[in-house]
């Protein structure tokens, strides 16, 4: 068994002892849960870099698949496996700086789904395949969350009951910690 101290990245750390029936628990930086990789300060630096390798290794898949099959049944594997693996919790860690690397990747199976260069655009080639970036991904999974939890969001007129032409907007708690600020439950507090 495994124990994780989540802390901010600039706050001292000490160290921390944590026993289960008499046996003593490791503390560690990094876990795996629930298929993310989670480290202590929430970064999730470690879940994209193991996301990447993945994404790679489909890349891979579909460069082998490519002169086997016609296009659409590589869109059918590009959705199976990439698709899924993108889209697994994304609006938890999508935020992130790494996201970049995840796009890169992303157009790399684009470039090869389509048989483009290594330089070429894959912009044209998105539409194309009626495939989403992993940024528009992100932005319709937090419309989605948003729209299926609308009754645990309080509106800007529950907050101080004027009757304001903003009354009707969705109320973002504000908070200290830049980790808080960009997560997906900002409104929900």
């Amino acid at each position: 068994m495994y124990v994780v101290k989540f802390t901010p990245s600039k706050f001292l750390t000490y160290s921390l002892h944590i026993a289960c029936n008499n046996q003593a628990l490791t503390v560690t930086e990094n876990i795996k849960f629930l298929g993310k990789y989670l480290d202590c300060h929430l970064t999730w630096k470690s879940h994209i870099d193991n996301l990447v390798n993945e994404l790679s290794s489909i890349c891979f898949m579909l460069r082998k698949l490519l002169p086997i099959v016609n296009l659409k049944m590589l869109r059918m594997v590009y959705f199976e496996h990439f698709y899924l693996q993108i889209s697994y919790g994304l609006i938890i860690w999508g935020s992130t700086s790494s996201m970049r690397n995840v796009f890169i990747i992303q157009g790399r199976a684009i470039r090869i789904m389509l048989r483009l260069g290594p330089r070429s655009s894959h912009r044209g080639g998105c539409r194309k395949l009626d495939v989403l970036t992993a940024s528009c991904l992100y932005i319709y999974g937090l419309i989605l969350f948003a729209v299926k939890n609308l009754n645990i969001c309080q509106t800007t007129s529950s907050v101080h009951g004027m009757n304001t032409r903003q009354q009707n907007k969705l109320h973002i708690h504000s908070v200290r910690l830049s980790s808080m600020q960009r997560g997906c439950l900002i409104c929900f507090c």
